[in-house]
């Protein structure tokens, strides 16, 4: 294990934050470093993923480089332990695993959150079954969970229990000179099970229609298997616009506002379908924060966000999503950034730590 980063002040009380995630690569648990690490010296515990490492003043960043028997959540998890043992912590906030129950049942005394960001988005029927199935089963070994949305917590049974710490994206420059004369389609985040290329298909659509006056460009930027990559090249190609839809890799958080501030129209599309219908997207809030109008799928989650000031509902077919851009294109020429951008001014990251989360951690701790 290797660590890195300097501690806060030996007056903050310790805290130990538990990820599956590489440090830096997951928006929520990085933010909210960032807005806590006045209150506590914050240590976050992490697998290398082999990507570049982060670091954050005030955050002691460790990594379990090599977990026993090859499974990675389980290695967490003990090291976790061990850090409890040996430490003063006066709470551990744990990203949800398989094994989140052994850290609870072995640290009973310890103050705990088990966090949720999702329930499963598997498309087997089987294996949703059983992933929301461990996961209500790791949940009620804990007494303090929180959860993204009020209609995830009902789906997963938590709605009694659970705590809604909602998504969000940090407050952004708007972007300063709107693009009006070109259609700049932006995608960020991952593509697993995403089907992204209906969206490519009905791009095509509306390009062949000859709706398209506007030149036309469309960047994916995330992360994938290579069949949903391939799946979203092979649409361009069979669409013609093989030189239009670029699919890129992952982003620096940092460089975000910069990309997106190259775009006015962000993508926010899932399949319309149970597992996503109670699903917020961090991407939306990160789109309009910036200015960007935003099409998104027509689900739950979703209606709660967008309007007829910041983007487009679709339905989840190539058709769909061809209509949404007609109407995205239509709103172009008053198209105001500073306005969408306040169309959720309280929904930002910082306020989410210091009106929400931080409270309740206070309260877990008494």
């Amino acid at each position: 294990m290797a660590g890195s980063n300097s501690e806060c002040g030996s007056a903050r009380r310790q805290l130990l934050v538990v990820s599956f995630e590489q440090f830096g690569y997951h928006t929520d648990s990085f933010e909210y470093c960032r807005y806590l690490r006045d209150r506590y010296r914050i240590t976050y515990l992490c697998p290398d993923q082999g990507l570049q490492r982060k670091s954050m003043p005030g955050v002691e960043v460790l990594y379990r480089e090599s977990p026993p028997l090859g499974k990675v959540e389980l290695g967490l998890l003990l090291e976790a332990s061990r850090l409890l043992r040996r430490g003063h912590f006066v709470m551990a906030f744990l990203r949800r695993t398989k094994f989140s129950f052994l850290l609870r049942l072995r640290h009973w005394r310890t103050p705990m959150v088990l966090d949720i960001r999702s329930g499963s988005i598997e498309e087997s029927r089987l294996r949703r079954t059983i992933e929301n199935g461990m996961l209500r089963a790791n949940a009620a070994f804990f007494s303090n969970i929180t959860v993204i949305s009020t209609g995830l917590a009902k789906q997963l049974g938590l709605s009694r229990r659970a705590h809604v710490l909602p998504l969000g994206a940090d407050q952004q420059p708007a972007v300063e000179e709107p693009c009006r004369n070109e259609l700049r389609l932006v995608y960020v985040g991952t593509f697993k099970n995403r089907r992204l290329e209906n969206t490519v298909e009905g791009l095509g659509e509306y390009v062949r229609r000859g709706a398209a006056d506007l030149p036309v460009r469309y960047t994916l930027v995330g992360f994938g298997s290579e069949e949903e990559r391939a799946a979203i090249r092979d649409a361009a190609a069979e669409t013609g616009l093989g030189d239009r839809v670029q699919v890129r890799g992952r982003v620096d958080h940092a460089d975000l506002p910069s990309l997106l501030a190259e775009h006015n129209i962000g993508v926010a599309c899932t399949p319309q379908v149970s597992w996503f219908e109670h699903q917020p997207s961090t991407k939306v809030f990160e789109y309009l924060q910036s200015g960007l109008l935003c099409i998104a799928t027509d689900n739950e989650a979703n209606r709660e966000v967008i309007s007829s000031v910041n983007g487009v509902l679709v339905s989840d077919s190539a058709g769909g999503f061809r209509r949404g851009l007609e109407e995205a294109v239509a709103k172009l020429p008053d198209w105001s950034p500073q306005e969408v951008a306040n169309t959720f001014p309280g929904q930002t990251l910082e306020a989410i730590v210091t009106d929400n989360l931080s409270p309740y951690l206070e309260r877990v701790c008494t």
